[in-house]
């Protein structure tokens, strides 16, 4: 753990210091005690657990220091997700008596229905409800403000102390991927208008070796690569949570008269939930094939209820990132030639090294077809040579950088711009 004392506010970094992901801070003053995430440290999980050995329970996890120590939760009234990835949303099996607020309960509800195989079934509510948990917007406490970011929603936090005013940053891009969510640059504007004196800020992209892209390349890549595409099926992978990428590549398919198809029932229904939170109208066709009758309800999608019926349609399928069955089951039920398709990955994320695993597995199976497989890497995170805009967009006093493996030169930087 490591301390940041002011004169009558301390805040206590039990994780996210020196490591990307596991945030986990308290904020303490005489008045509050909240915690602004609460995260699964991925370092920490891959030097203990893998495909043979596997978490037996939270309690473990939190003694391997996957998931922070119980005295994080000691006097905590009240614990803020900024968003809904892992690595900040942590265990939903949280001592009692402490108020947790989600960017979605809707959304992480929807989302935890794929955790009931694996160990991530050790993350649900120990109730196995969620009907205790409150939406971010309900805080009466707190400022807030959504941002862009690789998992919708996403949130940048405004905590005021008897002595300090905090801004929490969240991860965040500084531009979107779409529309839909706003300008960031803007709300954060608004979350700092009158200056704050903390900002507790990521550095995620500082010292890593990364795939550059912006938003409007992004585009431009995947336009083209679909425009002098001349096959009538095709498939994309994209993170479930990504909404920005997701309504993106969407419209992209319609342009290009290519009806997007959901076949698994988890990442149809994360999307449609997320579609109804912000309002997008969905005007082409967006087919949930179904592969039985027991369904859940979806508001933004037709029904198929076969596959085969889509023999004669320009489609791209959506499936997951592991879906070599799927890809494998589709080719055979529309009686496709599979050699000279492609697939393409678009990630918001650097992939984790399971996830690497699995990847490479798929790709020995997608030659064996004879497909294509393209990544596309649009980052969730914003970028080092922005860093100068974004202090000045916060105008903050101090930093306390986290989600980074290189705060000193984060805060060698900062002190630099702000002379």
């Amino acid at each position: 753990m490591k301390v940041f004392s002011f004169s009558k506010t301390k805040v206590k970094v039990f994780g996210g210091f020196n490591t990307i992901g596991g945030n986990c801070i308290v904020i303490e003053s005489p008045s509050l005690k909240i915690m602004l995430d609460q995260g699964v440290n991925f370092t920490q999980l891959k030097k203990f657990y893998g495909f043979s050995i596997k978490p037996e329970s939270v309690e473990e996890l939190r003694e391997m220091k996957v998931l922070p120590p119980r005295e994080a939760y000691e006097g905590v009234e009240e614990i803020y997700v900024s968003h809904l990835h892992l690595d900040h949303l942590g265990s939903l099996n949280i001592p009692g008596g402490i108020s947790v607020y989600l960017p979605s309960k809707e959304v992480a509800e929807v989302l935890s229905r794929s955790w009931w195989f694996g160990w991530k079934q050790h993350l649900f509510p120990q109730t196995l409800s969620f009907t205790g948990f409150k939406n971010i917007e309900e805080s009466k406490r707190i400022k807030y403000e959504r941002i862009s970011h690789s998992a919708f929603p996403s949130f940048a936090l405004r905590i005021d102390t008897e002595d300090v005013s905090i801004l929490y940053t969240g991860d965040l891009r500084l531009t979107s991927v779409h529309k839909v969510v706003g300008d960031p640059k803007e709300n954060l504007e608004k979350l700092s208008e009158d200056g704050v004196d903390v900002a507790i800020m990521e550095g995620t992209n500082f010292g890593r070796r990364m795939n550059y892209l912006t938003p409007i390349q992004f585009k431009q890549i995947f336009k083209e690569l679909i425009e002098k595409y001349d096959r009538d099926i095709l498939f994309v992978t994209a993170h479930p949570l990504d909404l920005e990428s997701m309504l993106s590549i969407l419209e992209m398919l319609w342009e290009n008269k290519y009806t997007p198809v959901f076949t698994n029932i988890y990442y149809a229904h994360v999307l449609d939930a997320m579609i109804n939170i912000v309002g997008y109208e969905v005007e082409n066709e967006l087919i949930f094939a179904a592969s039985s009758t027991k369904i859940r309800h979806l508001d933004n999608f037709e029904y198929e209820f076969s596959i085969s019926s889509l023999r004669d349609r320009k489609t791209a399928f959506f499936i997951s990132a592991t879906g070599i069955r799927e890809i494998k089951s589709i080719v055979k039920l529309l009686d496709k030639e599979s050699k000279g398709l492609i697939h393409i990955t678009v990630l918001g994320e650097p992939a984790s090294e399971e996830w690497i695993i699995e990847e490479k597995i798929m790709s020995n199976w997608l030659k064996i077809l004879g497909i294509t497989s393209y990544r596309i890497h649009v980052s969730g995170h914003y970028h080092p040579y922005e860093f100068k805009e974004f202090i000045h967009i916060i105008k903050s006093k101090k930093i306390i950088p986290i989600h980074t493996t290189v705060p000193r030169i984060i805060k060698e930087l900062f002190e630099k711009y702000v002379k």
